[in-house]
């Protein structure tokens, strides 16, 4: 079995990863698991969460053994929490920010004055952001919005940020293809996890259909999410090619 490290590698910086599921496939925790890798490593973490009350979202990243409070208090991660702000649901923790309305014609320039105040957390230090979701997002602001919306912070990633990496998980079954057809075409590395419920139970599988490496070739895995809470939750079997 091998580990979310192992199957992806060193992903390249300036890279954009996608990671897109269906309803029930496991997938959605390997975002979360990929920012608990990097933040480990001395990188600096920035989730726009869109999905759930950030206790919530602490909840699920244990599932992956992430300490999202621990990484918090100790500087080294942020969260920008668009559900919160949307819906009135404000916690007091340590570098969380709220944005006074979510509007989609000013929600980029609010997000860059956060960006700006993070500038003495950050040191220097390379980012990683993950967007919790874009379905999410997408469910708030509207898919075309969303996408415009995704394309700003694109081009201001490049000119502002060129060397950090943002990991874009979507559930496909809540959005329509033409959305994650586009979410595709703009990623270096698109991950693709799929489930099956047969009568042995649930089967997923975790497919990388693209990556910038040299001598790529896309492949599928066997993907479990391990019951042992003390080792690497995340098991990845080599099925092709």
């Amino acid at each position: 079995m091998m580990s979310v490290k192992e199957v992806l590698g060193n992903i390249m910086e300036g890279s954009v990863v996608s990671i897109i599921y269906d309803r029930f496939s496991s997938a959605w925790v390997i975002g979360l698991a990929i920012v608990s890798w990097f933040i480990q490593k001395g990188d600096f973490g920035i989730i726009s969460n869109h999905n759930l009350p950030v206790s919530k979202l602490a909840d699920a990243s244990r599932f992956v053994g992430f300490d999202l409070r621990k990484a918090l208090r100790e500087d080294n991660l942020a969260i920008i929490d668009i559900f919160g702000s949307r819906y009135g649901n404000r916690e007091e923790l340590k570098n969380v920010f709220y944005l006074d309305t979510v509007d989609p014609e000013t929600i980029n320039p609010k997000i860059s004055m956060i960006y700006s105040n993070l500038k003495p957390l950050m040191k220097g230090k390379p980012i990683i952001r993950l967007v919790y979701t874009l379905d999410g997002a997408a469910l708030i602001l509207g898919e075309d919005e969303t996408l415009k919306i995704l394309n700003q912070t694109l081009a201001h990633r490049s000119r502002e940020l060129p060397n950090s990496i943002m990991i874009l998980p979507v559930n496909k079954d809540v959005v329509s293809e033409r959305f994650v057809s586009w979410i595709a075409s703009i990623s270096d590395y698109v991950l693709v996890g799929t489930s099956e419920v047969t009568n042995r139970g649930l089967v997923e599988r975790f497919h990388l259909v693209r990556s910038p490496m040299e001598c790529f070739e896309p492949t599928t895995y066997d993907f479990k999410v391990s019951k042992e809470r003390k080792v690497e939750r995340l098991k990845f079997k080599k099925l092709s090619p």
